[in-house]
């Protein structure tokens, strides 16, 4: 062998340990990106699906709490059964002399029925037949 090349060949045997441990570590870092990136490829969409999938299952046995349940009763009794109570007045033809509608009468009832509360929902005046504090 020629001078340089024992001369290269000690050189190589002596920084031979530290180029292992280099490539180890290359090696290593290498494989963690590679499973880091596999993860997210199918991690992300697999995360997507199952949380839509949770998602869609909480709406379908979503619970009301008990602090907004009356507004939701409220509202879901006047959008469902109001109409059966609400607009039971006499017509011109059916109302006698002693029950006779004045214009002052349809009148003064159109503005308070047409009163909105500050929720948005109409005014419903008090019932006096079904509701006894009302006189």
């Amino acid at each position: 062998m020629s001078q340089a090349k024992v001369d290269r060949y000690k050189k190589e045997k002596k920084n031979r340990a530290k180029e292992i441990k280099l490539n180890k570590l290359k090696k290593a870092f290498t494989v963690f990106i590679i499973a880091l990136l596999l993860g997210a490829v199918i991690g992300i969409p697999l995360g997507k699906a199952i949380y839509r999938y949770e998602k869609k299952k909480a709406e379908e046995h979503a619970t009301i709490s008990s602090l907004h349940y009356g507004e939701w009763f409220d509202q879901y009794w006047v959008d469902n059964y109001s109409d059966y109570f609400v607009g039971n007045t006499y017509t011109s033809e059916e109302a006698t002399e002693g029950d006779a509608v004045t214009e002052e009468d349809t009148a003064a009832e159109a503005d308070t029925t047409s009163d909105e509360n500050a929720d948005g929902a109409e005014a419903i005046e008090a019932d006096p037949i079904t509701d006894p504090s009302v006189e």
